[in-house]
């Protein structure tokens, strides 16, 4: 399977984390973040290739980089998932998703008979398993995404699996988040 990772680009990243740290510690955070998530693709045995989707060439790793136009994950994530490469199957992993493990990756992508998802705390979606990306469209970048992602699978005739696995559900958005990721290193 492909692994898609979008990824903001770094001027702005994180910007309700701008009460708590500077621009270029916004910056650094999502490039560290990144670097995680890319490790735990790169470790999945799921995963056969990594596409990083980014309007921002400064954020280019991984095995192949797509550059979107920067209108959002939404639409970056339909590009990615309309690319050649991911015809035999995608499993797209939000980039702030710092505790992420292969394993859980590979739980993910073996749940999906045809589709699985990975909810984010707050409701959100932090994670997608898809067999065929054509089959129907997520919902990224929207309130109850998840919700809605499930909502949109099954008006396709797709069944989807929910996911609760906290490692996938944890992202780093608000302070809150970013002290809990700073006591969970600490300890």
């Amino acid at each position: 399977m492909l692994a898609i990772v979008p990824v903001k680009g770094l001027d702005g990243a994180k910007t309700r984390l701008a009460g708590v740290l500077s621009p270029s510690e916004r910056a650094e955070l999502v490039l560290t973040m990144l670097d995680c998530v890319l490790e735990a693709c790169a470790e999945s045995a799921a995963i056969d290739e990594i596409l990083v989707v980014t309007p921002d060439e400064r954020v280019a790793r991984g095995d192949a980089v797509l550059v979107d136009e920067g209108a959002g994950h939404a639409p970056a994530i339909a590009r990615a998932l309309a690319d050649p490469r991911a015809r035999d199957g995608a499993v797209v992993v939000m980039a702030d998703c710092p505790l992420v493990l292969p394993e859980a990756i590979d739980r993910l992508a073996e749940a999906a008979q045809p589709v699985a998802i990975a909810r984010a705390t707050d409701g959100g979606m932090n994670a997608l398993a898809v067999r065929d990306p054509a089959a129907f469209e997520p919902a990224f970048g929207v309130r109850h995404s998840a919700r809605r992602t499930d909502e949109r699978a099954r008006a396709a005739g797709v069944d989807a699996v929910i996911l609760d696995d906290p490692l996938l559900a944890f992202d780093v958005d608000r302070p809150a988040d970013l002290e809990r990721l700073r006591g969970l290193v600490a300890a």
